[in-house]
């Protein structure tokens, strides 16, 4: 996986690449109700494209390798969009927890990795919401609704849990 950090794991399939940006809650079933809120909140925020770049990588628990950023500017405009859209999950009646790291997930591996910048930043644009449900442990992440709803840009989702257990987490 990485010669320089010794890291043996598993790579994140490209198509699961996402940031998430709110995590609707831990149930073995997704309440229809909450699936119907969430849609609403989303379909009534405007969706802009916008980058992020990471310039860190590090270890979060069970084994995530993510890439983050410390630098304000580089996820400036990520958090504005969560923003707008906490506010309106908040106005179809969802409570969005409001602690929010952001990160993405990119190998699961054993061995801890500190937080240390990267040789070179990566950029990532976001242009499409994804809510899913997150089928823990079995690394399926089921789609109940796309803002904008076309067909997908897998390099350009930001996502949303409608699943409290986040893989990324």
């Amino acid at each position: 996986m990485n010669t320089r950090h010794a890291l043996k794991g598993t790579l994140v399939e490209a198509h699961r690449l996402h940031v998430t940006l709110f995590d609707l809650g831990d149930y073995a079933q997704v309440p229809a109700d909450k699936v119907a809120q969430a849609r609403n909140a989303a379909a009534s925020v405007a969706l802009p494209a916008f980058d992020i770049v990471f310039e860190k990588a590090m270890s979060y628990p069970k084994g995530a390798l993510v890439l983050c950023a410390d630098a304000e500017e580089n996820i400036a405009a990520l958090k504005a969009f969560r923003q707008r859209l906490g506010e309106a999950l908040a106005d179809s009646g969802l409570k969005p927890p409001r602690a929010f790291t952001p990160h993405m997930t990119v190998a699961y591996a054993r061995r801890k990795l500190e937080k240390h910048a990267l040789e070179e930043p990566l950029r990532w644009t976001a242009g499409s919401l994804v809510l899913i449900d997150s089928h823990v442990g079995e690394g399926v992440h089921e789609v109940l609704g796309r803002w904008p709803d076309v067909a997908p840009d897998t390099e350009r989702d930001a996502m949303f849990d409608s699943a409290l257990a986040n893989e990324d987490a």
